[in-house]
């Protein structure tokens, strides 16, 4: 295995990892440091933070991988898991209204 087939297939499985816990209900309200993590806290930076590594993950703002990011990972299975969930919607990877509503009542 080649580097670019070691690097693919830690994406993938560190993609399967958080599909397993976007199907359980985790979101980005889940997200946090512990309190204790540093003496000074900026959520702002945090939240930034969060955003570019969300980004770079090829995941949406709510944490969730986007369709075209599984799709490149061939993983086209979960995004229709996740159509048929509705916790994705279309191919930016938004969250469909019912999803949310969903989560809420819970």
């Amino acid at each position: 295995m080649d580097e670019a087939k070691l690097t693919q297939a830690t994406k993938r499985y560190r993609t399967l990892v958080r599909a397993v816990n976007i199907r359980r209900g985790m979101r980005r309200k889940d997200e946090k440091p512990p309190e204790n993590h540093w003496k000074k806290r900026f959520p702002e930076l945090e939240a930034k933070l969060l955003d570019e590594y969300y980004k770079l993950k090829g995941w949406n703002k709510e944490g969730i991988p986007t369709q075209e990011s599984l799709h490149e990972l061939g993983l086209d299975y979960v995004s229709e898991d996740f159509i048929q969930r509705g916790i994705l919607t279309d191919s930016e990877g938004t969250p469909s209204k019912a999803a949310s509503s969903k989560r809420k009542k819970k």
